[in-house]
């Protein structure tokens, strides 16, 4: 990955805000964040079982319990001028120092404002703070508007997983 400035802040928002959610904002999340996961990676070719075991072990992983994150993750609403428009999950990729954003995510009415370029700056700086001298992420290569948008943002492809369909 290049090194580059961290992004500016949306122009159309007079104030944006990574609010920390609550557990009570986790439980409202959730479902919403993983029935977009899995519809995200039906989108891009898996099999309804795929797509529900990817789910699952992202649970299992992750929230354990059902309901709360493991420790040493941070997920956020993204609230511009008080209204909740997206999330921002990140944390350290396992015991290294490498840090991923696990999940961004502008819900429709609010993309094309800037706001998941902020977030993006605002994860950048958190990891930074956190001791991460890299920050990575996944993205499915069917998502063509945050390719592009992480590439102008400096990010690099480090790997390439390929599929066809038999």
């Amino acid at each position: 990955m290049t090194e580059a400035s961290d992004p500016a802040e949306p122009t159309d928002a007079t104030r944006l805000e990574f609010v920390p959610m609550t557990d009570e904002d986790v439980l409202l999340w959730l479902p919403e964040s993983m029935s977009y996961y899995e519809e995200a990676r039906l989108q891009a070719g898996d099999t309804e079982a795929g797509a529900a075991a990817a789910r699952q072990a992202s649970m299992d992983r992750f929230f354990p319990d059902g309901r709360h994150l493991i420790d040493g993750q941070f997920l956020f609403a993204i609230v511009a001028d008080g209204e909740d428009v997206g999330w921002l999950w990140l944390g350290p990729w396992g015991d290294g120092d490498q840090w991923w954003v696990w999940d961004i995510h502008v819900r429709a009415p609010h993309r094309r404002h800037g706001y998941a370029r902020a977030a993006m700056a605002y994860a950048q700086r958190f990891a930074r703070e956190h001791g991460a001298p890299v920050l990575g992420l996944n993205v499915f290569a069917n998502n063509v508007a945050a390719i592009d948008l992480y590439e102008s943002l400096g990010f690099e492809a480090a790997s390439l997983h390929m599929t066809k369909t038999l």
